[in-house]
């Protein structure tokens, strides 16, 4: 199976889940407009530092700047997976053939607070530091900043695999921060195995879809301009912004739902109904 071929199989299997649990894309738009209120009222710490530059040493500037940089990771990992969890949730309701409802799924995650606020702690921590590093190899050589940035990238990247099953440990098995990573650790070395790297997975369509989205956009764009000048660039422009952000929510839920089944798979040693044992099992690949 090629990758379009995977990623067009997966992108219809993810959407179908969606389709019968559509509260699935209001965790996403929830999650988008409290993280973008969040991030906004963070501006004003963010700035401070510049305001009160006469009379403070740099190295407290820079203590300064990293609280605001942990708080903010915090805060955006808080909102992320508090509504994530409500998206597995209503994934694993739907694999085992309930029907959550939103308000269920919200009450699942609010259950869920202690665990999320310890994981949102971790993810934050683990955010902060790869900033430090990517702060002090600013300061290396060009051949050094080159190389620290590479191994930087790869542990970020490390990360970032380990954790992919930690919101779905932490609706099926309930488990802290820690445990939650070791888990995810666990279950990926045992059904992939330890030298992988991930396929496209929806990525592919994902990127056709945001490519068509820009064309049909300029395309609008251009002749509303043409009709309406100035108000129709701007409308054009929003339109083009809107659909935008609804394929990027959509997307984020598929592949929170597509994880889910992974999860399940590795797991319980059980396709996900709707899914085979084909798209799951080959998620990932080993490195050559």
């Amino acid at each position: 199976m090629n990758a379009f071929t995977r990623s067009w199989k997966i992108t219809q299997l993810t959407f179908r889940v969606i389709n019968q649990d559509r509260e699935l894309i209001w965790f996403a738009l929830l999650a988008f407009i409290f993280s973008t209120l969040f991030t906004v009222a963070m501006v004003v710490p963010s700035v401070l530092p510049t305001l009160m530059e006469e009379g403070v040493s740099q190295d407290s500037l820079q203590i300064f700047q990293y609280i605001i940089i942990f708080l903010t990771y915090f805060g955006l990992a808080f909102i992320a997976t508090f509504f994530n969890v409500c998206v597995v949730y209503t994934t694993k309701v739907r694999f085992e053939g309930g029907n959550a409802t939103f308000g269920q799924s919200m009450s699942f995650a609010f259950t869920k607070l202690g665990l999320i606020f310890k994981w949102s702690l971790l993810s934050a921590t683990v955010g902060l530091v790869l900033k430090v590093l990517d702060n002090l190899a600013s300061r290396l050589g060009k051949g050094g900043q080159i190389v620290a940035s590479i191994l930087i990238g790869l542990v970020g990247m490390a990360w970032s695999i380990v954790s992919i099953f930690v919101v779905p440990v932490l609706v099926y098995e309930g488990l802290g921060p820690i445990d939650a990573v070791k888990k995810s650790t666990q279950v990926i070395r045992k059904t992939w195995g330890e030298s992988l790297i991930r396929h496209f997975g929806l990525g592919l369509i994902q990127f056709f879809v945001f490519v068509l989205i820009i064309v049909l956009s300029f395309g609008l764009t251009y002749v509303l301009a043409n009709a309406f000048e100035v108000i129709g660039l701007l409308i054009g422009i929003g339109v083009g912004a809107l659909l935008m952000l609804l394929a990027g929510l959509i997307f984020s839920v598929a592949n929170t739902i597509f994880n889910t089944a992974l999860y399940v798979y590795a797991n319980k040693s059980l396709v996900p109904t709707g899914f085979d044992e084909e798209t799951v099992k080959d998620a990932f690949a080993k490195k050559r």
